[in-house]
């Protein structure tokens, strides 16, 4: 058997930045990988070096000890998942994660033996675990194929298997979803629909817009508080306005917030958003008086009530714990104005306008991603981004504009 030898160069080593890594298996003293280094003035020392390690038999015997069960090497990583950045929703998560890979190979499988093949059955053969006849769908699928990548890639991490055999397995990709883009004349009209004598209130306008105009996710929004979320600040030419989302400690009159993938972030509030925010704290200064910037006194109330049942139960508050009927509202308020969307039309959705219009209209994707507070770009680009109407439109032209072009270089005596 011969060793595992790796090369590398070390930028920050002027004098020696060839370095070569190697290693004779798991060492039976520690339970795991040994790695020793040396490093080399010229790159054709260390290509030497490293083809006599190569050569040389192993001192430790990599088959000394017997290769770690799937059971207790869940059993480890579980305890590298602890900590404030580990909340309940993730905790869960893995938790399902590691309970399927459990009753699928068993806790007693050496981890070698979880083979590529092996695992692409496994992400193949996946059902719901709620019970229900219905097929998975494929983000749950794509969810659990990148969570035993995770705890796979602690496992080569950790010496245990020589490679991850999750990893050439091609994520599921989800049917794309019908939503409907919402064009500023009908956000406009959402916002001043009515039904008799019935108006939208200015708290709902206040909510549509913040996910219209700022990008934020429902969750967010009715977490806001006027002290720790929201910055207006008058200035010659008027008021300006910036949103924070940040992480916020639970207090006895306040729940937790925590940010989603960690990506805290500050928005500049557009005009007509920051108008509805100014007119909506001068009627919560006049009348409620609650420290959140969308919700009413009863609700305030109901959200109290509930935190301090959380609190006595010792149960742990996520963000989404903040629940109240707006989604129903939204929905009647879409009919007040006349909508007939062609397709999906919810306040998420209203996020993913936001992003769009960033998306469409801003040439640095990256602001884009940091404004939305996404982890990952390609979340961004693939999943809150769509063409328009108008866009599709503007492309037709550019393409008759070239073919007129075209046309008169020809002569004008194309016959169809």
């Amino acid at each position: 058997m011969s060793r595992r030898v790796k090369q590398s160069k070390d930028r920050r080593n002027k004098l020696k930045p060839y370095v070569v890594r190697w290693t004779d298996g798991i060492n039976p003293a520690a339970g795991r990988m040994k790695w020793l280094q040396r490093s080399f003035r010229y790159k054709l020392e260390a290509d030497r070096f490293a083809a006599e390690r190569r050569l040389e038999e192993p001192q430790i015997d990599q088959f000394a000890v017997e290769p770690m069960p799937l059971g207790r090497f869940l059993q480890e990583w579980a305890k590298t998942r602890k900590g404030d950045d580990y909340r309940v929703g993730t905790r869960k998560l893995d938790q399902n994660t590691t309970g399927r890979l459990t009753a699928y190979f068993g806790a007693k499988t050496p981890l070698p033996e979880i083979t590529p093949m092996r695992a692409e059955q496994f992400i193949a053969t996946l059902s719901r675990i709620d019970g229900r006849q219905a097929p998975l769908s494929p983000w749950s699928r794509a969810r659990t194929l990148r969570g035993v990548r995770t705890i796979f890639n602690k496992a080569v991490e950790w010496g245990l298997i020589s490679r991850n055999p999750f990893n050439g397995i091609k994520r599921p990709r989800p049917p794309d979803a019908n939503w409907y883009y919402l064009p500023p004349d009908e956000f406009f009209a959402l916002l001043s629909a009515s039904k008799g004598k019935r108006t939208v209130p200015l708290r709902a306008k206040a909510i549509y817009a913040l996910a219209y105009c700022c990008g934020l996710r429902l969750g967010e929004i009715l977490s806001l508080t006027w002290i720790d979320n929201i910055k207006i600040t008058r200035t010659v030419n008027g008021h300006t306005g910036e949103v924070l989302i940040l992480n916020r400690p639970g207090t006895d009159d306040r729940p937790p917030f925590h940010i989603k993938d960690r990506e805290s972030r500050q928005i500049r509030v557009p005009r007509h958003c920051l108008d509805l925010l100014i007119d909506l704290k001068a009627y919560n200064d006049m009348t409620d008086e609650t420290p959140y910037i969308v919700l009413g006194a009863g609700q305030y109330a109901t959200l109290l009530a509930k935190w301090q049942r959380f609190r006595q139960a010792k149960r742990e508050w996520q963000n989404h714990d903040v629940a109240n009927n707006t989604l129903t509202r939204f929905k009647r308020h879409v009919e007040w104005a006349g909508i007939e969307p062609q397709g999906s039309l919810s306040l998420h959705v209203l996020r993913k306008c936001c992003i769009t219009n960033w998306a469409n209209h801003t040439n640095n994707p990256e602001v884009v991603r940091k404004l939305a507070g996404h982890a990952d770009i390609k979340t961004t680009m693939t999943y809150y981004s769509k063409v328009t109407e108008e866009q599709r439109k503007k492309a037709a032209e550019v393409t008759d504009r070239l073919l007129e072009v075209g046309l008169s270089v020809a002569g004008g005596t194309y016959e169809g």
